[in-house]
């Protein structure tokens, strides 16, 4: 039988090191087996985050580290801008909302990344946070987080941004390019399964919780950072996750970080060049914002079928999001796929033509 290929948007592909380190007996998270783990874990976070700053492990999707961030840096009634570019900026910036935040969407086409010039002309002197998708899955558009970082620095407002499609597949520099919270997950180009989450806070960042009146219990961060100090966490967190993680931590710094991001790359552009060969076309509407960790293919009518003739051929990918669901189609490169993946990817897709 044919390798079955998988390229979706996440949860990705796991590879068979990282399944086989999950399969194990269980172990307290309070004994001190855990808190080497956890230790080696945080440090290889830290790396892929670009930072100095702890990141702090949570057992949530990447839904909660966003709520996480509102709830511990902000309270209700101040203001916050949200560039929405698509599907998952839209959502920050509801969930924003739910929490009596006054927001100020900036709304952009469906393809385009956000223009920082245009976002800050919404920024005011009572602006305490401005919530930045790194990369929008939903219609494969890469912000560019330095830029805002640049446009921020020395303003009152927190720069925040949700990298859960980015980290480990997209360069990230949280210190050097002035970023206040990362968060991220398990289930992408970490090559875990769904379960974890990541969330990093800057000095400015640490100071908003002292401050913020949004309540919070199983998502204390200030709680959690204590609990950082001794390698644990203070509530039992997905040990087996946990275990993944130090594997998939390992793996990807034996390829060395630079390489992971060199295939990403590489990987990327072939199916950017080869869809378009094919007839097709990516939905960025500008390539230097095409994201590098996936490719939403551009087949007007078709995606849905598409999709379908795919996996029956065993490639799984993701279909498009409402409302571009009917024309999108969406490609997976992060995490575990190599250049044989996309070779496949590609053949199967020709065969639809």
């Amino acid at each position: 039988m044919k390798k079955e290929i998988v390229m979706m948007v996440g949860p990705t592909a796991v590879p068979e090191r990282v399944l086989k380190a999950m399969n194990r007996k269980s172990i307290s998270h309070r004994s001190e087996e855990y808190c080497e783990i956890h230790r080696r874990i945080r440090d290889g976070l830290k790396k892929l985050f670009g930072t100095e700053n702890e990141v702090l492990i949570l057992t949530s999707s990447g839904t909660g580290a966003m709520e996480a961030a509102i709830q511990n840096c902000f309270s209700s009634g101040e203001q916050v801008v949200v560039p929405v570019i698509g599907t998952f900026s839209e959502q920050f910036a509801a969930m924003a909302e739910a929490h009596q935040l006054k927001v100020t969407r900036v709304e952009f086409d469906l393809g385009e990344a956000a223009d920082v010039n245009k976002v800050m002309e919404y920024v005011t002197p009572e602006t305490k946070g401005v919530f930045v998708i790194h990369n929008e899955s939903s219609t494969g558009v890469t912000n560019d987080l330095k830029a805002f970082g640049e446009a921020l620095e020395g303003s009152g407002a927190l720069l925040i941004t949700d990298s859960v499609s980015g980290a480990g597949g997209l360069e990230m520099r949280m210190d050097e390019w002035k970023i206040d919270i990362v968060l991220s997950g398990s289930q992408k180009a970490l090559m875990v399964p769904a379960g974890l989450s990541f969330i990093s806070l800057s000095d400015k960042a640490w100071k908003a919780t002292e401050k913020s009146n949004l309540s919070k219990f199983y998502f204390d961060l200030s709680k959690a950072r204590k609990f950082q100090e001794i390698n644990q966490t203070p509530n039992t967190p997905a040990v087996y996750n946990v275990f993944a993680v130090d594997e998939a931590l390992k793996m990807i710094f034996e390829e060395g970080l630079d390489n992971v991001y060199k295939r990403h790359i590489e990987n990327t552009g072939r199916i950017i060049d080869g869809v378009r060969k094919l007839g097709y076309d990516i939905f960025p509407k500008d390539d230097k914002y095409a994201s590098r960790t996936l490719t939403a293919v551009y087949a007007p009518g078709k995606a849905k079928e598409i999709v379908k003739g795919l996996a029956e051929q065993g490639v799984i990918v993701n279909g498009g999001l409402a409302p571009i669901a009917d024309d999108v189609f969406r490609v997976g490169t992060m995490g575990h796929v190599y250049e044989e993946d996309v070779d496949g990817f590609l053949e199967a897709l020709s065969k639809l033509g």
